[in-house]
């Protein structure tokens, strides 16, 4: 009887073991989360705060009713080319552009509410409002029109309705890779399924940016690879900030109003438009030929309209690649270029 109950009792204890160490493991990995999280928020507090001081605002910082957003004007000379960037992007997105343009006339950039150097505004962020946004930013910074507006990517659809509210302002546009209102009913599912991936990723990023970890892997950093150096270091600190991630959420999730707002806008009569499509997707090449036949199709909008193809380039690099860049800055002094040599009364349009 010993025996028997000398050799139960070490099997009965062996066995017992494995079951208690479960939850000290479950506590010591939640206390080790805890720790990395805390660790993460205070590196991201540090960072934010340092980048606040080594990346002070180049432009100004102008009140729009309550609030200011950051506009960066230089050159000299009319018309005056708006620059609208893209959903996630920010006005350093512009730097190979920017002075390039400012050789030939007045060219401004900015930060749209919560973006960048931009302070948050109330309301939705739908096409409509940040329409009126700049509007009250360009009134205000007393920079006046003739304007030749410039969309890239989501950007096109807040000028078109820029462009539509306030006509007697706008002299020509030009269209870089510009979002197409009906773009999601005819692009493939799988680009409509990476959509609405991007869409989830962004709402999530607010809180890995919190912990840090959107700044540690550089996540949306890449959006400004090629820039040159300053600007790629602007691009990289304020897109791990998460009030520039939840401003770009936002505007991506008035996506269904903002395309029923371009919708209803009139064309542009025979303002000069240009629209330039890139040749590449980067891995989604798929989607390229529909890409350029949804913007072969926005040429209607005027009857100076003209599509240009920028083979080599996909829908960043057209900002972000010097050699690009200078295409798209091309581009734009080609309208700049219309809009002060109207055709002759009589002409026949292009």
């Amino acid at each position: 009887m010993s025996a028997s109950s000398d050799t139960s009792t070490p099997s009965s204890s062996s066995q017992a073991r494995p079951r208690r160490r479960w939850p000290r493991r479950l506590l010591w990995t939640g206390l080790g989360l805890a720790v990395l999280c805390v660790v993460g928020s205070v590196y991201q507090a540090v960072s934010a705060a340092a980048d606040a001081r080594d990346f002070p605002p180049p432009g100004r910082m102008v009140d729009v009713g309550g609030y200011r957003l950051h506009l960066n004007c230089t050159g000299e000379g009319s018309p005056t080319v708006v620059l609208e960037a893209g959903a996630n992007a920010m006005s350093s997105g512009w730097a190979w552009v920017q002075p390039e343009v400012a050789k030939s006339t007045r060219v401004c950039s900015y930060d749209r509410a919560g973006t960048a150097w931009s302070e948050l505004a109330p309301g939705p962020r739908d096409a409509a409002h940040v329409a009126e946004q700049l509007h009250t930013l360009l009134a205000n910074a007393g920079e006046r029109g003739p304007f030749v507006l410039v969309g890239h990517s989501m950007g096109g659809l807040f000028v078109r309705v820029y462009a539509d509210r306030h006509p007697g302002e706008v002299a020509g546009m030009v269209l870089l890779d510009a979002s197409h209102p009906d773009q999601l009913q005819r692009l493939p599912e799988s680009a409509r399924k990476q959509f609405e991936l991007g869409m989830k990723v962004m709402d999530l990023a607010p809180a890995l940016i919190h912990v840090g970890l959107v700044r540690a892997t550089g996540l949306f950093a890449a959006i400004g690879r090629g820039l040159p150096e300053r600007a790629f270091a602007e691009v990289e600190a304020f897109s791990a900030t998460t009030r520039n991630l939840e401003a770009a959420s936002a505007e991506m999730r008035a996506w269904d109003d903002s395309t029923a707002q371009v919708r209803a806008t009139r064309g542009l009569g025979e303002r000069p438009l240009l629209v330039v499509s890139a040749g590449s997707a980067a891995g989604a090449e798929e989607i390229v030929p529909v890409f350029q036949a949804l913007h072969r199709e926005l040429v209607s909008l005027s009857s100076r309209g003209e599509y240009r193809l920028i083979p080599e380039a996909n829908h960043l690099s057209l900002l972000t690649e010097e050699a690009h860049a200078r295409q798209t800055s091309a581009a734009i002094l080609e309208v700049v270029g219309k809009v002060r040599t109207p055709p002759v009364a009589g002409e026949a349009s292009p």
